[in-house]
This record gives C-alpha cells, sequence and structure tokens, in this order.
C-alpha cells in the first residue's frame, strides 16, 4: 500500500490543521443567523422513512416475497 499523504476528514477537512475551520467565503462558522431547528427533524424525518423503506424492501428480498409491494416500491425517491 502505498502512503498517500496525510490523513484527512471529508470534504476537505484536515484533521491536522492548525487555526479555526474556514467554511467557505472566509467564514469561521458552518451558519450565519439563527437555525430552524425543524429543518433538522424534518431532514431525519425524511431520511427515517427512507431507511425504513429500505429495510422492508430488503426483508422481502431475503424472504424471497418479490411481489410484495415493499419489495416493488423504490424507497430510494419521493418525499
Amino acid at each position: 500500500m502505498r502512503y498517500t499523504g496525510m490523513a484527512t476528514g471529508g470534504g476537505g477537512f484536515n484533521s491536522y490543521a492548525v487555526g479555526n475551520k474556514v467554511y467557505g467565503s472566509g467564514r469561521s462558522n458552518p451558519t450565519m443567523g439563527p437555525v430552524d431547528r425543524l429543518g433538522y427533524r424534518e431532514r431525519d424525518r425524511k431520511e427515517a422513512a427512507r431507511r425504513n423503506a429500505m429495510l422492508k424492501k430488503l426483508r422481502a428480498g431475503f424472504a424471497k416475497n418479490y411481489g410484495s409491494p415493499a419489495y416493488l416500491t423504490d424507497p430510494g425517491h419521493g418525499a
């Protein structure tokens, strides 16, 4: 295995960097102004629904129940 440099986190974040993070346009904080917590809840609710649909599809596939609505539904799309 070849050495490819120091370990980094995702999105260009260098975990060994010194100093404050810079997020973009010179900002030192990830959000500007008040944060609406309902957006986080909405995101988490949608992700939980997508995850549950995927698990139902997997369970139906493992049970070889290919005619099941859970198996025939595409869990990656929709609201």
